[in-house]
């Protein structure tokens, strides 16, 4: 555990100057240097140990995303920390102790000042890496498997980009539940039988294509849910694919298409189409009950090993702009995280799963 002294080198920031698209990444962040801000009775310093880099990081940096910070902003949704000091009325943390900042926008910082009720305590013995990865997309695949439709025995579920992270995490989190789920992927090379499901390829560009494909796993039995990464003529042909009075569950921009349903789903077989960004179930007031009981349930997934994401590399806070470009990259194998200050070598190495770089 750190103790702050005035020793103790000041904290860093990856600061967001720029949302222009057409200049260099270089010319449009900067690393930051922080002051230590004294604490609110209620408030916890945390130093942060690894971050993610999401695809919402990235479509924020371009002005893409459905909530722009004004500028400068230090970017970050996802992350795992631990408590270095804490308020005066903070009674039930320890310092030491690992957490997870849920809610909590700007994390790609070595330290921050956050509510405590910001904050869910974790294992401090489990793999770091694998924490960093745990409030976003496991979130996102638990809302989307068990909280949209019910999903009975024999009922099938439909994704695309099934090799992305997301994707990854709805494969688990199904399998674990017992959902029949069919995996779709543009290339052949993406498809991963070890991990189970029904894999088809398919370039979303012909929806009879992935109908015959489909009917042919599933025997006629009903596919109750699509789950929907893409946008563009692949929402067409998922929803092609889900039976009478499915519902098709829009989540993703990878394409940057307008998504395109057929009116004859719509109107004579009563496809529903709708929308999903997690910020915005989590604060619709009729789910609170719900969400209460989200991160309890991922952690213990997790703790089991259920929940399992590939690493490719992880970069120093300082070298934001290279692990940027990295995460940007297509065929990817993992994914690209930060590390703060806090970070200690043996994190990882427990248990890791980082695999070979490719760059």
């Amino acid at each position: 555990m750190l103790h702050i002294s005035p020793e103790t080198p000041l904290p860093r920031a990856v600061e967001v100057m720029s949302v222009s698209p057409d200049r260099p990444l270089s010319d449009r962040i900067r690393i930051r240097q922080n002051v230590r801000p004294p604490l609110a009775p209620k408030e916890v310093r945390i130093g942060m140990l690894a971050m993610n880099i999401l695809p919402a990081d990235l479509l924020q940096m371009d002005q893409q995303y459905g909530h722009q910070p004004s500028l400068p902003y230090v970017p970050g949704h996802e992350g795992v920390a631990f408590v270095l000091e804490t308020g005066s009325e903070v009674s039930d943390l320890k310092m030491g102790e690992r957490v997870l900042p849920i809610g909590v926008f700007g994390v790609w910082s070595d330290e921050l000042v956050v509510q405590r009720r910001s904050l869910i305590s974790v294992s401090s013995n489990a793999n770091v890496l694998q924490q960093a990865m745990l409030t976003a997309n496991p979130a996102t695949a638990w809302v989307l498997l068990k909280h949209q439709v019910t999903i009975l025995p024999g009922h099938w579920v439909i994704q695309n980009a099934a090799n992305s992270a997301l994707g990854q995490c709805i494969r688990q989190i199904a399998s674990h539940l017992g959902i029949n789920l069919i995996n779709v992927v543009r290339r052949s090379e993406a498809v991963a039988v070890e991990e189970g499901g029904h894999w088809l390829v398919d370039d979303g560009q012909d929806p009879d294509l992935l109908k015959e494909g489909v009917r042919k796993i599933t025997n006629g039995e009903p596919i109750v849910l699509g789950l929907d990464a893409i946008g563009g003529r692949a929402s067409q042909a998922l929803a092609a694919s889900l039976s009478q009075k499915g519902r098709l569950v829009l989540f993703g921009l990878l394409s940057g298409k307008p998504s395109c349903v057929s009116p004859h789903d719509l109107i004579f077989r009563s496809i529903e189409v709708q929308g999903f960004w997690l910020a915005n179930w989590f604060s619709n007031p009729s789910n609170r009950h719900l969400a209460k009981t989200i991160y309890p349930s991922l952690t213990e997934l997790a703790d089991q090993n259920v929940l399992r994401m590939a690493v490719e590399k992880v970069y120093e806070l300082s070298d934001a702009v290279e692990a940027i470009l990295h995460s940007a990259q297509a065929g990817r194998k993992g994914k690209v995280l930060l590390k703060g200050m806090h970070f200690a070598g043996d994190n990882l190495n427990k248990n890791s799963d980082i695999l070979p770089s490719i760059t």
